[in-house]
């Protein structure tokens, strides 16, 4: 059994402390949160509540970090450091040689870095990546209401970073250009961008996330030359489009487009991405099979960096790093 430690109860390290409940090899033994109204969420008994987690870092193998995103490099180091199995909300860190950093610490001590990409578990995302195989153009659509948790950071780093991971996953290949659009409309930081990544293949992904939104929703479309696919995240369904016509009927008065294709609902097998998840981090574990991915981890969360300088949000990375030296210590960032 895999002793689970969680860092930070806020809105995910409570669904990450209910999702471990329903994991088979995990047993959540203790979390750490400095606000106590926090750490009274969590009802199970025997529990190890604290709000300095190296209060319990020894009592457990692994844990699970979801403090604000400022406090992950500094967290994530100190546990590492004590030979941890680290699972880490994304983005890892908002420093490129911090996160690269960590991944080096991790190799160090052979023991899992796992940054918290939950949509790569969606059932959806799963089938789609079976039929995809020279996609030409892929559209996504991340967007919601304004969040004031999420004001931290931009809505790059809180949401696009997601479809950003995907299309790489899709295309697999870098980009060759990167164009970025944004603006403010709730924070001190950008609230709505438009991106387009250009790839060497011919693929172009439009990527589009807002948390200024009056809908929630989180689609992807991918074309390719024998078929149209449309996945919707939070229904966990995915329909194919194959051999479309179209054609033009003129009446007497009125002109109508009419539009015919073969659709294919495709089976998805729909679980909850964060339980799946959370289950193959700690089957790594169990099974001794540390996993890391900094490639197409960092490939990633460069992509985000630059898309948050074409948007005049970021310093350079060594200006970044240098300007973090002085941060607090880390107890006091959770």
């Amino acid at each position: 059994m895999i002793k689970l430690g969680i860092i930070g109860l806020g809105h995910m390290g409570g669904y990450h402390a209910s999702v471990t409940t329903q994991v088979p090899q995990a047993q959540l033994v203790a979390v750490a949160d400095q606000n106590a109204a926090n750490l009274e969420k969590v009802k199970q008994q025997g529990i190890i509540k604290s709000a300095n987690f190296l209060d319990w870092i020894d009592a457990v193998d692994a844990v699970i970090i979801a403090v604000p995103t400022g406090a992950h490099y500094t967290v994530a180091k100190a546990c590492l450091e004590k030979g941890k199995h680290v699972l880490v909300e994304k983005p890892l860190t908002k420093v490129s040689a911090e996160a690269e950093e960590l991944f080096g610490i991790a190799a160090k001590h052979n023991v899992t870095l796992h940054v918290g990409h939950v949509e790569r578990f969606n059932g959806a995302i799963q089938e789609l990546k079976k039929i995809v195989n020279q996609p030409l153009l892929i559209e996504c659509h991340r967007m919601g209401p304004f969040v004031p948790r999420v004001a931290g950071d931009s809505v790059v780093l809180d949401l696009m970073i997601h479809d950003v991971d995907l299309v790489l996953n899709l295309v697999n290949e870098a980009p060759s250009k990167i164009t970025a659009h944004g603006t403010k409309v709730h924070s001190a930081s950008c609230d709505v961008a438009s991106v387009q990544l250009t790839f060497p293949s011919g693929c172009i992904a439009s990527i589009v996330s807002s948390r200024a939104s009056q809908i929630k929703k989180r689609t992807m479309a991918v074309h390719q030359p024998n078929a149209f696919l449309n996945l919707d995240f939070g229904t966990q369904e995915l329909i194919i489009q194959r051999q479309a016509s179209s054609s033009v009927q003129v009446g007497a008065d009125q002109l109508s487009y009419r539009q015919e294709a073969l659709i294919e609902h495709v089976f998805v097998y729909k679980d909850n991405p964060l339980k799946l998840q959370t289950m193959h981090f700690v089957q790594a574990i169990a099974n001794n099979v540390p996993r890391r991915n900094p490639t197409q981890d960092m490939q990633a969360l460069e992509i985000v960096f630059e898309i948050e300088r074409q948007l005049g949000l970021r310093p350079t990375d060594t200006e970044r790093y240098n300007q973090l030296q002085t941060r607090p210590v880390y107890q006091a960032a959770l």
